[in-house]
């Protein structure tokens, strides 16, 4: 049902002009931009860190790598009053990210020109920064155009189909058709590609993505303000701030991880990204399907606890981590909880801005969600050394189960008085 709803009688319900394409076009556009950022991540988290990590590359300097990349998406609330701003509404979301997709490519051209990649940490890393700059620009906008054409009860579905489209380029572009190409014929060949599919992107977006209507604008302290002062903003806020921080915590440790179980980096490219690929699709298109029914608030909730329990069931088994069936049936099953998660965070966040200043409100609520990759992965290296793998899943295990308390303490009443 929710495949028939147009943008264009979305759009004249709201009094705005009604862009053209009905919503599987454009839900499918927001779908590639996010595949852009998948491509970033699992070349990160698949390709380039296993290979520092191999190539004897301490831990400290992979977690400084992925901080300083963390620092934009902290400071990409600065994007958001860009982003409401006259002239950036006449030119449009889309195009802007578009414009950012072509500046991440040309990041990802420099980073191909760093090989080997262990060789030169220290130009990897300005490069990674000013890649994560560009990717933090080109996410807000892709937010925004989300905003603007997606009505709130198809929320669900469009996280889905964008989060759905990130893991796509993580698992399936990135990680096995580029991986097998990074095995064969070195990393610098696969990013080339990866620049490729970058460029693509960036000209269809830019070619198909209308401007929406000039409204009126407002600055980020009184965007902060509105969003202070609703109910429960302040929570929100923190909540936000929060709610990923031991999903970044792990994914910073797994590249460790996997050599300490004799993992080489193709071992883990070939063992795991086909069981990623599996488990973030099943967990997207279910998510499409159900998300929106059962209530962004509650799934979320329960999405929280169950992945605290698996972490805590995986930290109690961990004789059996040597087994390769057993680990790939473990990542089988976070990852699927884990897309659900995604989803209705997002969702829940999205249902939390107001139309108006939609960009400068979500990007300081996504904002919020991304300090956590600032402060998580310095803190994975004390976390390992102290409490060892098991313990921090088991540590991560139980704040998750914390987060989905803190659920009911932010979200209920408002999921109470939507209904």
């Amino acid at each position: 049902m929710l495949a028939s709803v147009s943008f264009r009688d979305a759009a004249a319900r709201d009094g705005r002009p009604a862009p053209v394409g009905a919503l599987p076009t454009r839900v499918g556009v927001l779908g590639g931009l996010y595949l852009v950022q998948g491509i970033v991540w699992g070349f990160a988290g698949l390709l380039l860190l296993p290979r520092l990590a191999a190539a004897g590359v301490p831990l400290e300097h992979q977690a400084g790598i992925l901080a300083l990349a963390g620092v934009p998406w902290v400071l990409k609330l600065a994007w958001g009053p860009v982003l409401d701003t006259r002239l950036a509404k006449r030119t449009g979301a889309g195009r802007i990210a578009a414009f950012a997709t072509i500046a991440v490519a040309v990041s990802l051209a420099a980073i191909a020109m760093l090989d080997p990649p262990a060789a030169h940490v220290r130009g990897l890393a300005i490069a990674w920064l000013v890649l994560n700059v560009a990717l933090s620009l080109q996410d807000v906008a892709t937010d925004a155009l989300a905003l603007d054409l997606v009505e709130a009860k198809a929320r669900g579905l469009a996280v889905s189909v964008m989060l759905g489209g990130q893991h796509l380029g993580a698992e399936a572009l990135a990680g096995a058709w580029v991986g097998s190409i990074v095995a064969t014929r070195g990393l610098a060949a696969g990013v080339w590609v990866l620049v490729a599919a970058a460029l693509v992107v960036a000209f269809v977006v830019g070619a198909t993505t209308p401007g929406p209507p000039v409204s009126r604008t407002i600055g980020l302290r009184e965007a902060a303000r509105q969003l202070l002062q609703s109910p429960r903003g302040a929570r929100v806020l923190v909540f936000a701030a929060l709610v990923f921080a031991a999903d970044v915590l792990t994914s910073a440790t797994s590249g460790v991880w996997f050599v300490t179980l004799g993992w080489s980096p193709d071992d883990a490219v070939a063992r795991v990204v086909t069981i990623l690929l599996v488990g973030n699709l099943a967990g997207f298109v279910s998510a499409a399907a159900f998300v929106d029914r059962i209530g962004h608030a509650k799934v979320l909730r329960v999405a929280s606890a169950m992945l605290g329990v698996v972490w805590i069931g995986f930290a109690a088994t961990q004789p059996m981590w040597l087994d390769v069936a057993y680990v790939q049936g473990f990542v089988l099953v976070q990852t699927f909880i884990t897309a659900w998660l995604y989803v209705a965070t997002h969702a829940v966040l999205m249902d939390s801005t107001t139309p108006e200043i939609r960009a400068t409100q979500f990007a300081i609520l996504t904002a919020c969600l991304n300090l956590p990759r600032v402060w998580a992965p310095p803190l994975a290296a004390w976390t390992v050394a102290t409490l060892g793998f098991t313990g921090t899943f088991a540590a991560c295990g139980a704040w998750q189960i914390g987060i989905a308390a803190a659920v009911g303490l932010v979200f209920a009443q408002r999921q109470r008085a939507a209904t």
